[in-house]
């Protein structure tokens, strides 16, 4: 019975472990109360998703979002007050939407090349390898590049 459970571990471990995928990127961020712009990773995995910013080779600037949270460099608050208070934005998911690279929900999409744009009070624009999301009204920006490996 034992080695079943341990067999039973070991494979859950393995599925879950393996499913982390780790991508650097160039990312900007500016709104009224965050002003970053740097290069780092995004790292997304079963239930989280973590983007780690290194400033100039200082502190990395950490965002971890979970559950119903986001972290700031290790301080957690609840999802919808960190967006409400750092982007001035309603909508909770909005970060897990644009770093997913999904379409806001409700909102036309017009099908570009390897993407799509979206626009309503905002300008919202994925393709393969960025995401763009600008919203003058709330003065906000979030830039997310990938990084092509250099071989």
């Amino acid at each position: 019975m034992k080695k079943i459970f341990l067999l039973i571990v070991s494979f859950l471990f393995f599925i879950f472990g393996c499913s982390t995928k780790t991508t650097p990127v160039f990312v900007i961020i500016k709104s009224p109360q965050i002003k970053i712009s740097d290069e780092g990773f995004l790292k997304q995995g079963f239930g989280y998703k973590e983007l780690t910013i290194y400033k100039a080779g200082n502190v990395p600037v950490k965002f971890l979002i979970k559950n119903n949270e986001i972290c700031l460099n290790n301080k957690c608050i609840n999802k919808y007050y960190f967006i409400k208070n750092y982007l001035n934005e309603e909508d909770k998911n909005i970060f897990d939407t644009i770093l997913d690279k999904k379409p806001f929900e409700n909102v036309k999409i017009v099908k570009i090349k390897n993407g799509f744009i979206q626009k309503k009070g905002f300008f919202y624009k994925v393709t393969k390898d960025s995401v763009l999301f600008k919203d003058k009204k709330n003065n906000i920006l979030v830039l997310i590049t990938n990084l092509k490996d250099k071989k």
